[in-house]
């Protein structure tokens, strides 16, 4: 702000010494601005958004004799006002004309045009015009903008980067995910991209090498990913890809991120995830229009396997001892999937504004499985130890919702629903659980709750080493609000001294966030008095888990206390969470 106030003052008197204004407006009543930053186009589509008498797309006109009760908002065409307009004037892309007699009584503001006829006397609010033309989208009626890339090292070189990296023959060399099971998974291997007269083309063959165990080569340090695609047409197109891959998978991607989860390993020896072994191969069709919307179906058989807890290197804890990973179920499996995912962000590492959608469906069926150790209200245990016959059918719903409430504040919320659809009790590998700092902070992860049914993680009856998640069904609402804190630090010494010292400023984003979670998860099937498999209750609304909480986000790094609401006993959580909690 500071800065474009000097180059507001500047404009304002070099044009005095001219002579000259901008338009014909009196120089010391505008505010001409030559950058837009990102926080200024999103305070201007905010603007143009609120409420109108007014909102028009092509070039207008209000008449000497016409009077506007209330805002005016213009998109892309110019507006010439000759009459009254008693709130605030908002043009996008477009020049703006006052007559005389005109009469704004509000602000006036204009990005990528000029404005001609203003004065202290027709406009009774600020003036503000933006030369550069605001980037946007429309999400419906209301305007979305986007951030502009053109300005900055780091905006050319990520342009370069994406116009020289569309065709490309390269050797990747890249980490993965530090983790108990593996330690440090290095990533090996060719990638072709090619643009071709049909559309862009890729292919892949990375190989994976496993730090665990000192880097020794056996088979459970070696894996592989190799994939290949050709989409039909560019930026919406029609898509056929098929992927071979012998890895370690993780169970429940959903709460945390990877970044989150190798540096809590790394750093803490605490791992928020369990894993097993695939290895298979699969084939899909994409239809995808741009980044917006994409429909995937696949068809693929994979092999699961049972991964055992190493002991990689951590910076600190090292007397302490890792959470041994759940035996999980062992079998080979035809998984037929398909996806949807609805992605209108204007910005996916900090949205302001839009939605993100992700729903899953997916069918799996194997008839030789080896069921892993369960609680004893979860499922019966195999007979003798021999392997059963499995089909299911399971569903997840990621639904997010930005919502900017002013240039400086913002209403978020995610909704997260996933679980048994049909067919038989699903395998370990897709069940699920709450608690922790990606879902519900004001719990642990996967602590049992004393003295009551185990309504986060569903492990009641005897205790599983490693405490795998075993819900069959989980709902999860989030809800966040966040406003701005505006941190200067060390002042601007030279300009209050008017020493002419040397000034030094200070200043990161930051956001204050007041939170709120509540969900549960629960059973479907529990054994019944006899043995067998029942039914149980499709959708309790009793004993849910909720808690609140305040925090403080650095953008890339933020700090959060979270306490139960539900059960007082439970102590007060701090947790860091990398990016945004959601």
């Amino acid at each position: 702000m500071r800065r474009r106030a000097w180059v507001a003052a500047a404009c304002a008197v070099a044009a005095a010494l001219a002579g000259g204004r901008v338009g014909a407006q009196a120089a010391d009543t505008a505010q001409r601005i030559d950058s837009l930053s990102y926080d200024d186009a999103s305070a201007v589509a905010y603007l143009y958004n609120q409420p109108a008498a007014l909102r028009v797309t092509k070039a207008t006109t209000i008449a000497q004799d016409q009077t506007v009760e209330g805002n005016v908002a213009v998109l892309d065409a110019p507006l010439v006002i000759g009459g009254h307009v008693t709130g605030r004037v908002v043009v996008i892309n477009g020049d703006v004309t006052l007559l005389h007699g005109a009469r704004v009584d509000s602000e006036l503001v204009v990005t990528g045009g000029t404005v001609d006829g203003a004065d202290s006397t027709s406009v009774g609010g600020a003036i503000k015009i933006y030369a550069p033309r605001l980037a946007y989208r429309l999400e419906g009626d209301e305007v979305v903008a986007l951030r502009d890339e053109s300005q900055g090292v780091a905006s050319w070189f990520r342009q370069w980067k994406r116009r020289h990296l569309r065709t490309h023959n390269r050797v990747v060399l890249r980490s993965g995910t530090y983790n108990r099971v593996e330690g440090l998974p290095v990533i090996l291997g060719p990638q072709i991209r090619q643009n071709s007269s049909l559309g862009p083309f890729s292919i892949q063959a990375l190989g994976i090498y496993r730090s665990a165990d000192h880097f020794a080569w056996k088979a459970d340090n070696l894996g592989y990913d190799a994939q290949a695609e050709l989409q039909l047409g560019y930026a919406r197109g029609v898509a056929f890809g098929a992927e071979a891959f012998d890895e370690v998978a993780p169970v429940e991607t959903w709460q945390l991120r990877d970044s989150e989860i190798g540096l809590a390993s790394f750093f803490l020896k605490r791992d928020y995830r369990d894993y097993y072994n695939r290895k298979g191969a699969r084939g899909y069709l994409a239809l995808r229009d741009g980044t917006t919307l994409s429909l995937t179906l696949g068809l693929g058989e994979e092999r699961w396997q049972a991964r055992a807890t190493r002991d990689p290197w951590t910076l600190f804890r090292t007397d302490g001892t890792w959470r041994p990973n759940p035996v999980m179920d062992a079998g080979t499996f035809t998984l037929a999937t398909a996806e949807v995912r609805y992605d209108t962000r204007n910005d996916r590492d900090n949205p302001w504004t839009g939605w993100l959608i992700s729903a899953q469906l997916e069918h799996g069926f194997s008839n030789h499985v080896v069921l892993g150790p369960a609680s004893t209200v979860v499922r019966a245990p195999s007979p003798d130890g021999q392997p059963v016959p499995v089909a299911y059918t399971r569903g997840v719903l990621d639904l997010r919702r930005y919502n900017r409430l002013s240039p400086e504040a913002q209403l978020n919320v995610r909704l997260f629903a996933g679980g048994w659809l049909g067919g038989d009790p699903l395998p370990l590998e897709r069940r699920f659980s709450l608690g922790g700092s990606g879902s519900l902070p004001g719990y642990d992860f996967r602590q049992p709750l004393a003295g009551e049914s185990d309504v986060l993680s569903c492990s009641a009856g005897q205790a599983i080493p490693g405490t795998p998640a075993q819900c069959d069904r989980v709902l999860l609402a989030q809800v966040e609000y966040r406003g701005d804190l505006h941190l200067h630090l060390f002042g601007d010494w030279g300009a209050q001294s008017g020493s002419g010292g040397w000034s030094w400023t200070f200043y990161h984003p930051l956001q204050w966030v007041l939170f709120s979670d509540a969900g549960r998860g629960w059973l479907l099937h529990q054994l019944s008095p006899t043995g067998g498999i029942e039914e149980a209750s499709a959708f309790p609304l009793r004993d849910y888990k909720a808690d609140v909480g305040i925090g403080l986000d650095a953008e890339v790094l933020g700090v959060f206390v979270a306490k139960s609401v539900t059960d007082w006993n439970q102590p007060v959580n701090v947790v860091v969470r990398l990016r945004h909690r959601f």
